[in-house]
This record gives C-alpha cells, structure tokens and sequence, in this order.
C-alpha cells in the first residue's frame, strides 16, 4: 500500500495548510490583545488630555511609549546590552502570537528568538494613531522619530468665555 509519489505531494501541502491555519490561530489571539492594549491606551490618553483641558490648554502631546508603561498587561521589557527586548507578553499571549500577526503566518517562527521592544510599539503605534484621530481631534500628528502623538481641540468660543462681562459692559452703556 505504497502511496503515490502524487499522493505524497498532496499530504505535504494538506499538512502545510494545517499548519497555517494553526499559525493564523495563533496570530488572531495577539491581535485580539492587542486591540484590548490599545482600548486602554486610548483611554489612558483621554485622562492626559482631560487634564490639559483642566490647565485651560487645547493641546496635548503625550508619548505612546510613556503610555504603555501604565498598562499593566502591556508586554515588558528588559535592558540588555543597551537595547530593550520583551521580557514577558501578559495575557498568555506568547512571541510567537506576535511574530505571525506582523511578519504573516507565511514567515518562520525561530521559537527563542528575541524581540525588540520598539518593534512591538513600532507595530502598535499606527494603530493607535488611528484610534485617537478618530476622536474628533481638531489636529493628530504623529511625531517621526519619537513616541509622540500631538492633538489640539478647538478653544472656547469667546462668547462662552466671556458672555457674563460683555453683559455687565452693555448693562452700563
């Protein structure tokens, strides 16, 4: 019951596609987190900007990376040799999870591998900037080169600001 050499060419590829769908199982659950981290990175960046507005500004600039840091499930970083690699991923999402939902289940996978820190945010970051240009900012712009974001909201009408003393100042015309 020697199977064909053609037969033997259709299990590779029906095993290879078994392992692809498993990768892209494994891709969907660090896009899944993902989408959870930037939920509270947005909101994280709502407080900033809520107190901003409290100062009386209408601008903000807060970094992505500085932001991160108050997410407790946020993957973590270690220093080594003056550069940062992830040390843990939170929410039993794993490197490999990441690696195939940015580099694409086609990539291999070198289980060990280390990863840097700032590609993970380099990953995340557009996504983020999206999110916060979809709250309505009057300007949203990333910073090249940096971690940071920059929104401005539009100021007060004067009438807000000033309705009570132009009233006294007519009253007395």
């Amino acid at each position: 019951a020697a199977m064909s050499f053609a037969a033997s060419l259709t299990k590779i590829v029906a095993e290879k596609q078994a392992e692809l769908t498993g990768r892209e199982a494994v891709a969907a659950k660090w896009l899944e987190y993902e989408s959870k981290l930037l939920d509270q990175v947005v909101e994280r960046f709502k407080q900033r900007c809520m107190r901003e507005a409290q100062s009386q500004k209408c601008e903000a600039t807060i970094s992505f990376e500085v932001l991160s840091r108050d997410i407790e499930d946020f993957p973590k970083r270690l220093l080594m040799d003056s550069t940062y690699l992830v040390e843990s991923w939170g929410g039993g999402v794993s490197a490999e999870a990441w690696f195939y939902a940015t580099r694409g289940v086609a990539a291999s996978w070198s289980p060990g591998a280390p990863v840097l820190f700032a590609e993970v945010l380099q990953g995340m970051l557009p996504k983020f900037v999206e999110r916060v240009k979809a709250l309505g900012f009057l300007t949203c712009r990333h910073e090249a080169g940096t971690w940071k974001i920059t929104v401005t909201w539009p100021e007060p009408e004067a009438e807000e600001t000033s309705a009570p003393s132009r009233k006294r100042r007519r009253d007395y015309d």
